[in-house]
């Protein structure tokens, strides 16, 4: 029989680019955990690509908008990596948009958090993002080597595509109110 592996502390690489949003989440991140936590900071994405190799974090919390690399690009980076693609990744970025969502699911990201604007919220949901890692880190998988094979089912290229069908309808309706108003005489020639 296996023994649980017990955490005494987090190992978190923060990749944000902004000074106050990160010492934001450092705070709530600090307040959410029972267990002690080190906070590793990177200020680009070239920088969290970096770090990620050397530091091998528990965790990773990854702003989309960042100079050098973007963090889909980081996301990328990490998750393409036979030895990095176990790490979790959670996207914590103040974008809310379909296509980011997807796009961060598409590349391999664990979880996908968009920031709210109350600190006592951004604490519950990293809270709740913790004890989610927690979790998942407890399980082992068969002889404990098996890596995870699913892929999203959210496809960047379908949202896209549901976008452009939207606006195709949109138009399409318009063009037959245009043509109805011209033909009851709402419209003159």
């Amino acid at each position: 029989m296996s023994k649980r592996y017990q955490r005494t502390s987090w190992n978190v690489l923060l990749a944000e680019d902004d000074d106050d949003h990160a010492l934001l989440i450092q705070m709530a991140l600090e307040r959410a955990s029972r267990l002690p936590v080190e906070v590793h900071r990177a200020h680009n994405g070239d920088e969290a690509v970096k770090l990620v190799s050397s530091l091998q974090p528990d965790l990773v919390l990854l702003d989309l908008k960042m100079p050098g690399r973007s963090g889909h690009e980081v996301l990328q980076a990490i998750k393409g990596d036979d030895e990095l693609r176990r790490i979790p990744v959670a996207v914590l970025t103040s974008s809310d948009r379909d296509e980011d969502v997807a796009r961060s699911y598409g590349l391999g990201g664990n979880h996908f958090i968009t920031k709210p604007e109350n600190p006592a919220e951004l604490e519950s949901r990293l809270r709740s993002l913790l004890k989610n890692v927690e979790e998942l880190s407890s399980i082992r998988r068969g002889a404990g080597e098996l890596g995870a094979t699913a892929t999203s089912a959210v496809d960047p290229a379908s949202v896209a595509l549901r976008k452009l069908a939207a606006w195709a309808a949109l138009a399409v309706v318009l063009m037959a109110l245009a043509v109805f108003a011209y033909v009851v005489g709402v419209v003159h020639r």
